[in-house]
């Protein structure tokens, strides 16, 4: 399970110890609890709680590290007594003194998560948008490229000059549009009749819902994301 997978799976548990479910590659892919899926927002903001707390937690990690093993601290209480005891304590917890979570530095952190999140979407979608659209196929682009250089003497103005040697490539070559209806051929298994019909393309009607769904995330995007992805 790789690091996404982990802080998605310990969030949901935060969330809700009885959740029940399967991640693949930080994303869930099976959710087998009655209780309805956390949103992405929901997980991120837990996620970054968890991180913080565990930064908080420090303290009790490097106390921990310092403190004597129990058998010297029964030692110590044995043969100087409890007060010197609470005494060597103390030193290692005035050492590392107690953190607790800010409720703003906590909220700024949430809002930060919820950020990137926009941002990872609006790059997808936008990346979405990008791709040719199936039902209008995509023109062939071609672009003039210097493929070598060549030193030509100038017999008038008796210098040596550079030639430029270009060649037209091709950059993007030109898909065929798909067509937006197929025959689609089905058998009755009682009668066995077969009956073909007209159906739209499913791969055009998967590309038009694909970008509805981008152009969503798109619209739905803050400006201020925005703003901060194109400066």
């Amino acid at each position: 399970m790789n690091k996404a997978s982990k802080q998605i799976s310990k969030a949901l548990l935060s969330i809700n110890p009885n959740f029940s479910f399967v991640i693949e590659g930080g994303k869930i892919v099976t959710w087998y609890t009655d209780d309805p899926k956390p949103s992405e927002e929901e997980i991120v903001q837990k996620v970054a709680e968890l991180e913080y707390q565990e930064e908080v937690n420090e303290y009790q990690r490097q106390r921990a590290a310092e403190y004597p093993s129990y058998a010297d601290q029964f030692d110590q209480i044995f043969h100087e007594g409890v007060d010197a005891w609470k005494a060597s304590i103390q030193e290692v917890k005035d050492k590392y003194p107690k953190a607790t979570m800010d409720a703003d530095e906590l909220q700024a952190r949430q809002d930060r998560a919820i950020f990137d999140l926009q941002t990872e979407r609006y790059i997808k979608a936008t990346e979405r948008l990008s791709q040719y659209i199936l039902l209008e196929g995509r023109e062939e682009v071609r672009e003039t490229v210097v493929i070598r250089t060549e030193e030509v003497f100038n017999e008038e103005t008796e210098e040596y000059e550079t030639n430029e040697i270009t060649e037209e490539v091709i950059t993007q070559t030109a898909i065929e549009p798909l067509e937006e209806f197929v025959e689609v051929t089905t058998t009755d298994p009682e009668t066995m009749e077969s009956v073909t019909e007209s159906v739209r393309n499913p791969l055009v009607v998967k590309d038009e819902e694909e970008r509805a769904t981008a152009q969503a995330v798109v619209d739905a995007t803050p400006q201020a994301v925005i703003d901060a992805i194109n400066s």
